[in-house]
């Protein structure tokens, strides 16, 4: 029953979405019709399949990806504070986009390949630079990691906020640091799915081993999980994941944060279960926060990464207080 409950406020999120905007004329019924195959207008057709509906697939699986991305990182460091964004994951995927920008300029390849490739090579590197600053002799205390990646993480966001201020196009600049899914296309979609689809699968499988690695390193070398392997291995599709979004819509911080909690709370812990539900609760949420962000400040609207820290900045406050009173 929960998840035919998901799926269907997953549905309704996705078409409120699509039914917002600045458009005049072209409201539910209008959108309905033209998903249906009624009769409408060239202007609703335009409106529906060429700007709102590349939008609303990116941003499900923008947010799936971001929430997937956190349920690995928080299981494998054991730490419910633990999201890409605060790991300084994110933040160096836009420092590979950045360096991509600046250094291959228009370089005669696909775009979008570039900033995938970029983005990810940006996350790894990140990414190892943290856990082996934080690794103290041969384990990873949490919390170290957790503050060197905000460390690590703020120092590289900083620098891509420098390159990036470089360049002309100012509207660029606000879309990659604040994020951005108004200029979504279906070539986007495809290749964000395809990453989704990839590391979803892979992080579903290893489902049983997450299980087991919450428990702890010596728990998992009793039950035969190679612990350093799965942690590279587990890790990686978390930044695989996390810089597919980034290259895709900018920088966007919490959502891997918040959407886990929630996905604990309704779905339980273990993860076969918890990898597709937070990939449904984060798709809607994410497409919920960018219709808001639309639509709170028309036309120009707010930036995306707006409203989902002023969502998920107080889920961390309340997560902070609770482990500081336990």
């Amino acid at each position: 029953m929960r998840w035919v409950v998901a799926l269907v406020g997953l549905l309704a999120a996705s078409f409120v979405a699509l039914c917002l905007g600045t458009a005049p004329g072209v409201g539910p019924a209008e959108v309905f019709a033209a998903l249906t195959g009624g009769e409408t207008s060239t202007l609703v057709d335009d409106v529906v399949f060429t700007s709102r509906l590349p939008q609303v697939l990116l941003g499900l699986l923008v947010g799936a990806s971001l929430s997937v991305s956190g349920v690995l990182f928080q299981a494998l460091l054991r730490n419910e504070l633990a999201e890409p964004y605060l790991l300084g994951v994110g933040p160096g995927a836009l420092a590979g986009i950045t360096a991509a920008a600046l250094l291959l300029g228009d370089v005669d390849a696909p775009q979008y390949l570039i900033r995938g490739v970029a983005a990810f090579v940006g996350a790894v590197a990140v990414a190892v630079v943290v856990f082996s600053f934080a690794r103290r002799g041969g384990r990873r205390p949490a919390v170290t990691v957790l503050l060197a990646g905000i460390a690590v993480g703020a120092f590289v966001h900083a620098i891509a906020t420098g390159a990036l201020h470089t360049l002309e196009d100012w509207h660029l600049v606000m879309r990659w640091l604040l994020g951005d899914l108004s200029l979504a296309e279906y070539s986007q979609v495809a290749v964000l799915g395809v990453v989704l689809a990839v590391g979803g699968a892979i992080a579903w499988v290893r489902g049983p081993d997450l299980d087991v690695l919450t428990l702890g390193e010596e728990a998992a070398w009793y039950t035969g999980v190679e612990v350093r392997r799965a942690f590279w291995v587990l890790g990686g599709v978390g930044c695989f994941l996390a810089a597919g979004a980034v290259a895709q819509c900018g920088l966007v911080g919490f959502v891997g944060l918040v959407v886990p909690h929630i996905g604990r709370r309704l779905f339980g812990p273990g993860h076969r279960g918890l990898i597709p539900a937070s990939a449904l609760i984060g798709a809607g949420l994410l497409v919920m926060a960018d219709a808001l962000s639309r639509t709170l400040y028309p036309p120009q609207g707010f930036p995306l990464a707006v409203v989902t820290a002023a969502l998920g900045a107080p889920v961390l406050a309340w997560l902070v207080l609770r482990r500081v009173g336990s």
